[in-house]
């Protein structure tokens, strides 16, 4: 501007347009070409991550199904001669799993040498609500058949059958087989398998598509087509192949390239559109601006606006943001059973930063997040992720959930395509339960009062939370993300903040790193486990020094100052309350440190005890109270006496009405339990269950 300038007071007019027109000219060629690649790439980017999601949902799918046989291997050796409890356990399997089709049991040939017993048992569905039992006996043929060979050939891992017609349906299907062991004598007894039919995968390959005209083609692990939805043409399409565990099938999705083109085109064309049009109007003021100087005053007066204008915007955000003089936490928002405090260091007037809290009864919530980019476009994009989650948190209860509907609103008309990383938690202040929801943020510092490293002052170690990244906000809607959760106990103290901390850098362009940063954590640390927030955000502008600040700088601190208490639920002795107690012990299963495999059968052992409660203890309400370390879950109904504890055997060949309280619930209680202890207590039921983690 300072260039055109001088051209516009020291030279003729009549060079003036030919001169601009030059420059013009050359900014727009760089201007076309910068755009046409940035565009290509954004474009490229959505295909590549659509069909990543679509992937993703064929893999989840089949994961489903080898779950399935792998649950029936699991239990079927225990129950290998009852085929009573047999049928109830497929019967469990293709309830819990709607997709499949059918599954089944075979002996491997002459297992009963001896006696005359059925060598296959199965159910396969006849209809959208009717499921068809069935029995072989003296099947001969039967371990001919691929589904049977591959398993008792494959590995541990299963075998996944090519398609096929099922003999008795007329169906076409295909099978994932699994061999099953003796629990004695660790030796082979069968094949347990499931079935899809080609129907289904033709559905969820239709289900699946990134686009309505996108073709998708699933392959056997040894290269046979088993459906798709189309030819693809690979020489007008841009393909996607991807192999997918469990099954090391092979998913091959293929887009037609004129998604890449037209885009393309479209967004380089209105490039174009701008740039012409630039050049018009910068010819335009090229050609007054030597008649009138006083152009420089009215620039030097918008200056003026703009830095009032920015000053406004910094105190809107600082006010949006809950802070005020060396940005601290108001004293209001403080309470007597946490401790919080919050810090930003804007790198301009505005910054992209934020941070929020929300306290609803006993459960405090809170986000900390980093959006892309430092223009006031980001800090405006930073204003309306903080007002949602303010939206969120009064609606809604779990992290997943208020991440979720975050996302799908800045995903939602985001043309230039920016981002938030984030994290968001939900501290359950009585019993210290902390569930969590992260996108693509950096893991927390957790403080524990129970660590054994202490650092050369004395005080405990800093350790980061295990994290599972997800993806950003506002990139796809409709991603499903995954939640965790970890616990605080008394003087626990949690530490979060942004990468402006951990990637500033010093006068030597050396990095803060999450090294350094973790140390400077462990030597603020009082020995209650005191975090003292303002000296470590002085420790790391000491690290910096003199050097430009890069990034906006955020910090928060959540101390829980009380003794955790153990989650106690109370609900009436009615089957529609499990619900309550199911949401309950999977929040604190999951901040305790189980597996999600490990909570699932948790979770089904003691529905099975409650249902068994409300069936036949003549109870009116049921109280389970958990406790951590070990993860101890105990069971109180004011029912008649019963000590589950004491069966010897379960009879499991009597039918479920008159089968004698907890029957298949016992069984599976004693699987998982490392300790099962029963006792009564003041004319009430007490049923603990102990599980090390």
């Amino acid at each position: 501007m300072y260039f055109c300038t001088y051209l516009c007071i020291n030279m003729k007019i009549k060079y003036l347009p030919i001169v601009g027109a030059v420059f013009l000219v050359i900014a727009m060629t760089i201007q076309f070409v910068l755009s046409y690649r940035r565009n290509k790439e954004d474009i490229m980017e959505r295909i590549d991550h659509k069909m990543e999601m679509a992937q993703k949902d064929v893999t989840s799918e089949l994961y489903d199904m080898s779950d399935a046989v792998s649950e029936i291997a699991s239990y079927l050796p225990q129950h290998a001669k009852d085929t009573t409890t047999q049928y109830e356990l497929f019967s469990t399997v293709l309830w819990r799993f709607p997709d499949l089709y059918s599954c089944y049991f075979f002996y491997k040939p002459n297992h009963f040498p001896n006696q005359t017993r059925h060598v296959g048992i199965g159910l396969r569905r006849a209809g959208k609500d009717s499921i068809i039992h069935y029995r072989y006996e003296n099947m001969s043929d039967y371990f001919e058949r691929e589904w049977f060979k591959g398993a008792m050939l494959s590995d541990n891992n299963g075998y996944w059958s090519r398609t096929y017609r099922d003999v008795d349906s007329d169906t076409l299907i295909f099978s994932y087989a699994l061999k099953v062991y003796d629990e004695h004598d660790n030796n082979i007894i069968g094949v347990a398998g499931a079935d899809y039919t080609l129907e289904w995968a033709q559905q969820l390959l239709l289900l699946t598509r990134p686009y309505e005209d996108a073709v998708c083609q699933l392959y056997n692990p040894d290269g046979t087509l088993i459906v798709q939805t189309g030819e693809i043409d690979r020489h007008n399409m841009i393909v996607s192949e991807k192999t997918m565990s469990p099954a090391n099938m092979k998913l091959v999705i293929g887009v037609p390239d004129y998604h890449l083109w037209d885009g393309m085109m479209r967004l380089s064309l209105i490039t174009f559109i701008v740039l012409v049009i630039g050049i018009l109007v910068a010819g335009l003021l090229i050609r007054r601006l030597w008649r009138d100087q006083a152009k420089y005053v009215r620039s030097e007066t918008e200056n003026r606006v703009m830095e009032k204008e920015l000053r406004i915007a910094s105190n809107i955000q600082k006010s949006i943001l809950r802070i005020g003089e060396r940005d601290k936490v108001k004293a209001a928002d403080k309470w007597s059973d946490i401790e919080l405090q919050a810090a930003l260091e804007p790198m301009r007037e505005v910054g992209g930063d934020l941070y929020d809290f929300y306290r609803k009864d006993d459960d405090l919530y809170f986000i900390i997040g980093d959006v892309s980019g430092k223009s006031v476009t980001a800090a405006m994009f930073m204003a309306a992720t903080v007002n949602l989650f303010r939206s969120a948190v009064r609606r809604l209860q779990s992290p997943k959930a208020i991440m979720e509907d975050i996302n799908a609103v800045l995903s939602d008309n985001n043309p230039k395509m920016m981002f938030v990383t984030a994290f968001v938690g939900r501290l359950h202040i009585p019993t210290g339960e902390v569930l969590y929801c992260n996108a693509g943020h950096l893991p927390p510092i957790k403080v524990q009062s129970d660590d054994v490293q202490c650092t050369k002052h004395g005080a405990r170690s800093a350790k980061e939370i295990a994290l599972i990244p997800n993806i950003p906000l506002g990139y796809d809607g409709t991603f499903r993300f995954e939640e965790q959760g970890t616990m605080l106990y008394h003087n626990d103290t949690l530490v979060l903040y942004t990468d402006g901390i951990t990637e500033a850098r010093n006068e030597k362009r050396e990095m803060l790193g999450m090294k350094r940063w973790k140390q400077i954590v462990e030597e603020n640390i009082s020995p209650l486990n005191k975090v003292d927030m303002y000296a470590i955000a002085e420790a790391g502008l000491k690290f910096i020094g003199k050097a430009e600040q890069t990034d906006d700088m955020t910090l928060m601190t959540i101390r829980l100052t009380q003794e955790v208490q153990p989650l106690t639920v109370r609900v009436e002795n009615r089957l529609d309350q499990w619900p309550i107690l199911k949401n309950a012990l999977h929040n604190y299963g999951l901040c305790a440190g189980l597996n999600k495999p490990t909570l699932k059968r948790l979770q089904l052992a003691v529905e099975e005890a409650v249902v068994n409660i409300v069936r036949y203890s003549q109870a009116t309400e049921i109280t389970l109270t958990a406790r951590h370390s070990p993860l101890t879950i105990t069971l109180t109904d004011n029912g008649t006496i019963f000590d589950p504890t004491a069966q010897k055997e379960t009879d499991i060949v009597q039918n479920a009405e008159g089968r004698q309280i907890g029957g298949l619930g016992i069984t599976l209680l004693r699987q998982i339990a490392d300790e099962l202890r029963y006792q009564r207590i003041e004319d009430k039921n007490e049923l603990t269950i102990i599980k090390n983690l």
